[in-house]
């Protein structure tokens, strides 16, 4: 753990930029009143690996998002979000690859929370391309989407140091653990996987596998 006062001048920020050409969809609002109770959804709370060949709502799925890292209020310069992060650094962020979701092509789109809207990254049938990084598992070609969630490391080490790692993931099992609840809640399926390539996803998505890591995978679908 580092000593005396931090460099705030160089913190990283908590948020990916993406280039302004590309495509931005805006999500839906985030619904934060009725649904299943969450003793109900707790309950019910399985790992489902068969998954139905019908699309997920793009509601679903904006719901799914809101649920797993979107932003709850507004508070002294911070945004706080639907799960808790050491040091309110926020070092992990969102991917999707979409195979079957209504008002959606299928390809790689990334979370832009503060926004609330995805981006498109690649257009195109990257499912099957992910069930071969994650060591042959189908329902990662089968499911409607796939969230993939890496790590900035340097947001968590600028506070951190060595200790970052632990805490990212710590992070990672919050975000994981809130979308198997937001999936049950909407009577969706949802598996997070930790099985995977490392190098074959980072390629995947785009990122260099060095300061932006993979570290987890959660896929979701109705139920078969």
């Amino acid at each position: 753990m580092p000593r005396g006062g931090l460099d705030w001048a160089h913190q990283p920020s908590p948020y990916k930029e993406f280039s302004a050409a590309l495509k931005h969809i805006p999500l839906n609002p985030p619904e934060q009143k009725g649904g299943k109770p969450i003793w109900e959804a707790i309950g019910q709370r399985r790992s489902q690996r068969e998954f139905s060949p019908h699309p997920i709502t793009f509601a679903e799925l904006s719901q799914l998002l809101w649920a797993t890292q979107g932003i709850t209020g507004r508070a002294w310069g911070y945004d706080f979000r639907a799960v808790p992060s050491a040091g309110a650094l926020y070092p992990i962020e969102t991917y999707v690859v979409v195979n079957r979701v209504n008002e959606l092509n299928p390809g790689l789109y990334h979370f832009d929370i503060k926004e609330n809207q995805i981006i498109l990254l690649k257009e195109g049938n990257i499912g099957s391309n992910l069930s071969q990084a994650g060591l042959g598992q189908e329902m990662l070609g089968e499911a409607s989407c796939i969230f993939i969630w890496t790590a900035i490391v340097a947001r968590s080490r600028w506070k951190y140091r060595e200790r970052a790692y632990r805490y990212i993931y710590m992070d990672a099992g919050h975000i994981g653990q809130n979308l198997y609840l937001a999936a049950t809640a909407l009577n969706l399926g949802c598996c997070t996987v930790g099985a995977f390539y490392d190098e074959e996803v980072d390629q995947l998505i785009g990122i260099e596998g060095g300061e932006e890591i993979s570290i987890y995978l959660g896929a979701v679908g109705g139920i078969k």
